[in-house]
Protein backbone atom coordinates (compact mmCIF):
# COMPACT_ATOMS: atom_id res chain seq x y z
CA UNK A 1 0.00 0.00 0.00
CA UNK A 2 1.35 3.43 -0.98
CA UNK A 3 2.28 5.69 1.94
CA UNK A 4 3.16 9.31 1.28
CA UNK A 5 6.61 10.16 2.66
CA UNK A 6 6.36 12.03 5.95
CA UNK A 7 9.16 14.39 4.96
CA UNK A 8 7.24 15.27 1.81
CA UNK A 9 4.20 16.11 3.93
CA UNK A 10 6.37 18.34 6.12
CA UNK A 11 7.74 20.11 3.03
CA UNK A 12 4.25 20.73 1.65
CA UNK A 13 3.26 22.73 4.73
CA UNK A 14 5.76 25.42 3.71
CA UNK A 15 6.67 25.78 7.37
CA UNK A 16 9.72 24.89 9.42
CA UNK A 17 8.48 21.75 11.15
CA UNK A 18 10.94 19.99 13.44
CA UNK A 19 8.54 18.21 15.81
CA UNK A 20 6.04 15.39 15.38
CA UNK A 21 3.56 14.40 18.08
CA UNK A 22 2.91 10.66 17.84
CA UNK A 23 0.76 8.25 19.85
CA UNK A 24 2.08 6.26 22.78
CA UNK A 25 -1.08 4.42 23.91
CA UNK A 26 -0.83 0.75 23.08
CA UNK A 27 -3.71 0.18 20.65
CA UNK A 28 -3.06 3.18 18.43
CA UNK A 29 0.71 3.12 18.79
CA UNK A 30 1.28 -0.31 17.23
CA UNK A 31 -0.31 0.42 13.88
CA UNK A 32 0.56 4.12 13.80
CA UNK A 33 4.26 3.41 14.28
CA UNK A 34 4.10 0.77 11.55
CA UNK A 35 2.62 3.33 9.13
CA UNK A 36 5.23 5.92 10.13
CA UNK A 37 7.92 3.38 9.24
CA UNK A 38 6.29 2.80 5.86
CA UNK A 39 6.25 6.59 5.41
CA UNK A 40 10.01 6.99 5.73
CA UNK A 41 10.47 7.36 9.49
CA UNK A 42 12.49 4.43 10.83
CA UNK A 43 11.62 4.55 14.51
CA UNK A 44 14.03 1.71 15.27
CA UNK A 45 16.80 4.28 14.86
CA UNK A 46 15.20 6.85 17.17
CA UNK A 47 17.21 7.97 20.20
CA UNK A 48 15.56 8.58 23.56
CA UNK A 49 16.20 12.21 24.50
CA UNK A 50 13.94 12.41 27.54
CA UNK A 51 10.85 10.79 28.99
CA UNK A 52 8.31 10.50 26.15
CA UNK A 53 10.67 12.27 23.75
CA UNK A 54 12.72 10.78 20.91
CA UNK A 55 14.96 12.26 18.22
CA UNK A 56 15.60 10.97 14.71
CA UNK A 57 17.12 12.57 11.62
CA UNK A 58 16.73 16.12 12.94
CA UNK A 59 13.15 15.57 14.12
CA UNK A 60 11.89 15.61 17.68
CA UNK A 61 9.16 13.09 18.43
CA UNK A 62 6.84 13.79 21.35
CA UNK A 63 5.00 10.70 22.60
CA UNK A 64 1.49 11.50 23.80
CA UNK A 65 -1.90 9.82 24.10
CA UNK A 66 -3.74 9.82 20.78
CA UNK A 67 -6.81 11.62 22.15
CA UNK A 68 -4.58 14.42 23.51
CA UNK A 69 -2.62 15.01 20.30
CA UNK A 70 -5.06 17.50 18.68
CA UNK A 71 -4.93 19.67 21.80
CA UNK A 72 -1.14 19.47 21.98
CA UNK A 73 -0.82 20.51 18.32
CA UNK A 74 -2.95 23.58 19.08
CA UNK A 75 -1.06 24.30 22.32
CA UNK A 76 2.26 24.27 20.49
CA UNK A 77 0.87 26.53 17.77
CA UNK A 78 -0.22 29.07 20.37
CA UNK A 79 3.39 29.10 21.60
CA UNK A 80 4.59 29.82 18.07
CA UNK A 81 5.64 26.26 17.21
CA UNK A 82 4.34 24.53 14.09
CA UNK A 83 4.19 20.80 14.80
CA UNK A 84 2.50 17.89 13.07
CA UNK A 85 0.34 15.43 15.00
CA UNK A 86 -0.28 11.83 14.03
CA UNK A 87 -3.53 10.39 15.40
CA UNK A 88 -6.79 8.66 14.54
CA UNK A 89 -9.21 10.76 12.51
CA UNK A 90 -11.97 9.57 14.86
CA UNK A 91 -10.13 11.19 17.77
CA UNK A 92 -9.63 14.32 15.69
CA UNK A 93 -13.34 14.55 14.89
CA UNK A 94 -14.22 14.05 18.55
CA UNK A 95 -11.87 16.88 19.48
CA UNK A 96 -13.48 19.14 16.87
CA UNK A 97 -16.94 18.43 18.28
CA UNK A 98 -15.71 19.31 21.76
CA UNK A 99 -13.81 22.38 20.57
CA UNK A 100 -15.66 23.91 17.60
CA UNK A 101 -13.40 26.98 17.46
CA UNK A 102 -10.32 24.81 16.80
CA UNK A 103 -7.80 25.76 14.11
CA UNK A 104 -6.80 22.24 13.07
CA UNK A 105 -6.63 20.87 9.56
CA UNK A 106 -5.64 17.54 8.02
CA UNK A 107 -2.36 17.57 6.09
CA UNK A 108 -2.61 13.93 5.00
CA UNK A 109 -4.62 10.78 5.67
CA UNK A 110 -3.22 7.25 5.75
CA UNK A 111 -5.71 4.44 5.17
CA UNK A 112 -5.86 1.94 8.01
CA UNK A 113 -5.83 -1.63 6.75
CA UNK A 114 -5.19 -4.53 9.08
CA UNK A 115 -6.36 -8.02 8.15
CA UNK A 116 -6.42 -9.00 11.82
CA UNK A 117 -9.09 -6.38 12.52
CA UNK A 118 -12.72 -7.49 12.22
CA UNK A 119 -13.55 -4.66 9.81
CA UNK A 120 -9.91 -4.17 8.70
CA UNK A 121 -9.68 -1.01 10.87
CA UNK A 122 -10.92 0.31 14.21
CA UNK A 123 -14.68 0.73 14.06
CA UNK A 124 -16.92 2.55 16.50
CA UNK A 125 -20.01 0.40 16.98
CA UNK A 126 -23.32 0.20 18.80
CA UNK A 127 -23.14 -3.10 20.69
CA UNK A 128 -25.81 -5.11 22.50
CA UNK A 129 -26.92 -8.62 23.40
CA UNK A 130 -28.86 -8.88 20.13
CA UNK A 131 -28.20 -7.59 16.61
CA UNK A 132 -31.73 -6.14 16.41
CA UNK A 133 -32.21 -2.56 17.53
CA UNK A 134 -35.85 -3.44 18.24
CA UNK A 135 -34.75 -5.74 21.07
CA UNK A 136 -33.52 -2.73 23.05
CA UNK A 137 -36.03 -1.23 25.49
CA UNK A 138 -37.55 2.17 24.74
CA UNK A 139 -35.69 3.49 27.79
CA UNK A 140 -32.25 2.03 27.07
CA UNK A 141 -29.29 2.32 29.40
CA UNK A 142 -26.18 2.87 27.30
CA UNK A 143 -22.49 2.85 28.21
CA UNK A 144 -20.40 5.37 26.27
CA UNK A 145 -16.63 5.44 25.94
CA UNK A 146 -15.52 8.83 27.25
CA UNK A 147 -13.05 9.21 24.39
CA UNK A 148 -15.98 9.34 21.97
CA UNK A 149 -18.66 11.00 24.09
CA UNK A 150 -19.56 13.80 21.68
CA UNK A 151 -19.37 11.53 18.64
CA UNK A 152 -21.66 9.03 20.40
CA UNK A 153 -24.17 11.66 21.51
CA UNK A 154 -24.24 13.08 17.98
CA UNK A 155 -24.94 9.59 16.60
CA UNK A 156 -27.77 8.99 19.08
CA UNK A 157 -29.26 12.37 18.17
CA UNK A 158 -29.09 12.07 14.38
CA UNK A 159 -29.18 8.36 13.43
CA UNK A 160 -32.70 7.39 12.18
CA UNK A 161 -32.25 3.79 13.34
CA UNK A 162 -32.22 4.77 17.02
CA UNK A 163 -34.40 7.90 17.11
CA UNK A 164 -37.39 6.14 18.70
CA UNK A 165 -35.29 5.14 21.73
CA UNK A 166 -34.64 7.23 24.82
CA UNK A 167 -31.03 6.48 25.72
CA UNK A 168 -29.81 6.99 29.29
CA UNK A 169 -26.02 7.36 28.98
CA UNK A 170 -23.25 6.59 31.46
CA UNK A 171 -19.68 7.51 30.60
CA UNK A 172 -16.88 4.97 31.14
CA UNK A 173 -13.18 4.89 30.35
CA UNK A 174 -13.04 1.14 29.72
CA UNK A 175 -14.67 -2.32 30.10
CA UNK A 176 -17.94 -1.11 28.56
CA UNK A 177 -18.85 -4.49 27.11
CA UNK A 178 -18.75 -6.20 30.49
CA UNK A 179 -21.36 -3.74 31.82
CA UNK A 180 -23.70 -4.92 29.05
CA UNK A 181 -22.91 -8.59 29.61
CA UNK A 182 -23.61 -8.15 33.35
CA UNK A 183 -26.93 -6.42 32.69
CA UNK A 184 -25.88 -3.04 34.10
CA UNK A 185 -26.45 -1.45 30.70
CA UNK A 186 -28.59 -2.51 27.75
CA UNK A 187 -25.99 -1.56 25.13
CA UNK A 188 -22.78 0.37 24.63
CA UNK A 189 -20.87 2.40 22.07
CA UNK A 190 -17.23 1.43 21.84
CA UNK A 191 -14.44 0.73 19.36
CA UNK A 192 -14.23 -2.78 17.92
CA UNK A 193 -10.89 -4.06 16.65
CA UNK A 194 -10.55 -7.83 16.58
CA UNK A 195 -13.98 -8.34 18.10
CA UNK A 196 -12.62 -10.94 20.52
CA UNK A 197 -14.04 -9.27 23.64
CA UNK A 198 -17.47 -9.07 22.01
CA UNK A 199 -17.38 -12.83 21.52
CA UNK A 200 -16.19 -13.46 25.08
CA UNK A 201 -19.07 -11.41 26.45
CA UNK A 202 -21.67 -12.97 24.16
CA UNK A 203 -22.51 -9.66 22.52
CA UNK A 204 -23.50 -8.59 18.99
CA UNK A 205 -22.86 -5.55 16.80
CA UNK A 206 -26.09 -3.69 16.20
CA UNK A 207 -24.66 -1.05 13.87
CA UNK A 208 -21.28 0.21 12.68
CA UNK A 209 -21.08 3.95 13.43
CA UNK A 210 -17.79 4.99 11.86
CA UNK A 211 -14.41 3.68 10.74
CA UNK A 212 -11.06 5.15 11.67
CA UNK A 213 -7.99 6.03 9.62
CA UNK A 214 -4.78 7.82 10.54
CA UNK A 215 -4.49 11.58 10.06
CA UNK A 216 -1.52 13.94 10.00
CA UNK A 217 -2.74 17.22 11.45
CA UNK A 218 -1.49 20.77 11.92
CA UNK A 219 -2.93 23.98 13.35
CA UNK A 220 -2.36 25.82 10.04
CA UNK A 221 -6.06 26.37 9.36
CA UNK A 222 -6.82 27.29 5.78
CA UNK A 223 -8.00 30.83 5.06
CA UNK A 224 -11.62 31.37 6.02
CA UNK A 225 -14.02 34.21 5.41
CA UNK A 226 -14.62 36.91 7.97
CA UNK A 227 -18.22 35.68 8.20
CA UNK A 228 -17.08 32.12 8.91
CA UNK A 229 -14.73 33.30 11.64
CA UNK A 230 -17.44 35.47 13.24
CA UNK A 231 -19.94 32.60 13.32
CA UNK A 232 -17.37 30.17 14.75
CA UNK A 233 -16.44 32.63 17.50
CA UNK A 234 -20.10 33.26 18.32
CA UNK A 235 -20.76 29.52 18.36
CA UNK A 236 -17.81 28.85 20.67
CA UNK A 237 -19.02 31.52 23.11
CA UNK A 238 -22.51 30.02 23.10
CA UNK A 239 -21.15 26.56 23.81
CA UNK A 240 -19.37 28.04 26.83
CA UNK A 241 -22.66 29.60 27.97
CA UNK A 242 -24.30 26.17 27.74
CA UNK A 243 -21.59 24.63 29.90
CA UNK A 244 -21.42 27.56 32.33
CA UNK A 245 -24.64 29.63 32.40
CA UNK A 246 -23.92 33.14 33.67
CA UNK A 247 -27.29 34.91 33.59
CA UNK A 248 -26.54 36.85 30.39
CA UNK A 249 -29.13 37.44 27.66
CA UNK A 250 -27.59 34.71 25.47
CA UNK A 251 -27.28 32.31 28.41
CA UNK A 252 -30.95 32.75 29.31
CA UNK A 253 -32.06 32.13 25.73
CA UNK A 254 -30.01 28.94 25.58
CA UNK A 255 -31.81 27.55 28.62
CA UNK A 256 -35.23 27.74 26.93
CA UNK A 257 -35.87 26.22 23.46
CA UNK A 258 -39.16 28.13 23.15
CA UNK A 259 -37.34 31.44 23.62
CA UNK A 260 -34.88 30.43 20.90
CA UNK A 261 -37.63 29.63 18.39
CA UNK A 262 -39.47 32.88 19.19
CA UNK A 263 -36.21 34.78 18.74
CA UNK A 264 -35.62 33.11 15.36
CA UNK A 265 -39.17 33.90 14.20
CA UNK A 266 -38.90 37.55 15.26
CA UNK A 267 -35.52 38.10 13.63
CA UNK A 268 -36.53 36.42 10.37
CA UNK A 269 -39.67 38.56 10.21
CA UNK A 270 -37.62 41.74 10.75
CA UNK A 271 -35.16 40.67 8.03
CA UNK A 272 -38.04 40.19 5.57
CA UNK A 273 -39.31 43.66 6.47
CA UNK A 274 -35.82 45.08 5.86
CA UNK A 275 -35.71 43.28 2.51
CA UNK A 276 -38.72 45.39 1.46
CA UNK A 277 -37.08 48.60 2.62
CA UNK A 278 -38.36 48.83 6.20
CA UNK A 279 -35.14 48.48 8.14
CA UNK A 280 -31.40 47.81 7.89
CA UNK A 281 -30.89 44.49 6.04
CA UNK A 282 -27.29 44.11 7.24
CA UNK A 283 -28.16 44.50 10.90
CA UNK A 284 -31.24 42.31 10.58
CA UNK A 285 -29.25 39.61 8.76
CA UNK A 286 -26.72 39.65 11.61
CA UNK A 287 -29.61 39.15 14.06
CA UNK A 288 -30.91 36.20 12.03
CA UNK A 289 -27.45 34.60 12.06
CA UNK A 290 -27.30 35.13 15.82
CA UNK A 291 -30.62 33.30 16.20
CA UNK A 292 -29.45 30.52 13.86
CA UNK A 293 -26.26 30.12 15.88
CA UNK A 294 -28.37 29.86 19.05
CA UNK A 295 -30.24 26.97 17.46
CA UNK A 296 -27.02 25.27 16.35
CA UNK A 297 -25.46 25.58 19.81
CA UNK A 298 -28.62 24.34 21.51
CA UNK A 299 -28.65 21.21 19.31
CA UNK A 300 -24.82 20.83 19.34
CA UNK A 301 -24.70 21.14 15.56
CA UNK A 302 -21.31 22.56 14.65
CA UNK A 303 -21.26 25.12 11.80
CA UNK A 304 -18.95 22.94 9.70
CA UNK A 305 -21.64 20.24 9.57
CA UNK A 306 -23.99 22.71 7.89
CA UNK A 307 -21.20 23.88 5.57
CA UNK A 308 -20.53 20.29 4.45
CA UNK A 309 -24.25 19.78 3.82
CA UNK A 310 -24.37 22.94 1.69
CA UNK A 311 -21.27 21.96 -0.27
CA UNK A 312 -22.72 18.52 -0.88
CA UNK A 313 -25.76 20.09 -2.53
CA UNK A 314 -23.75 22.18 -4.94
CA UNK A 315 -23.48 20.83 -8.46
Amino acid sequence: MYRENIYGIIEKTGEKVSTLVIPKNTGLKGYAWKVLGESGLNLDKAIEADKNKLTIDGLTLLLRRGEDIPQIVEDEFKKGNVVLGFTGDDLLDEYKLRNPANTLRIENTYDWFDESARFFRPTLCLIGKSEAIGDLPLEARIAINGKYEFTSRNYLRTEPLVRDKNFIPTIYSGDLESTVADGINDCCIDTVYSGASIGRNGLKIIQKIRFSDLAVISALKQDESLLGRAIMQEFAQMMQRLKNPNGSYTSNLLQDPEKITRKANEEMYELIQAFYGRGNPIGEAADVLYALTLMMASKRIIPDEIAREMLGRQK
